[in-house]
């Protein structure tokens, strides 16, 4: 897949995840599925989708600790 499909389908997943952050798990499965899938390409996932996975990463994992 295109790396500009790949990027839209991030964005999109970003604002819906504004619009509505009731399921937040989902989206974090679906940005790791378009991450994987650039990196499986051998595309440069941007940066902004970078600090978002590993923003997301550490809000998990703070979130089982507190759990």
């Amino acid at each position: 897949m295109p790396q500009d499909d790949l990027t839209m389908s991030a964005q999109l997943l970003l604002e819906s995840v504004e619009e509505d952050t009731a399921d937040l798990h989902e989206a974090w499965e679906q940005l790791q599925r378009i991450l994987n899938t650039m990196r499986a390409e051998g595309l440069q996932p941007p940066e902004d989708l970078l600090k978002l996975e590993e923003r997301m990463q550490a809000d998990f994992a703070a979130d089982n600790k507190n759990a």
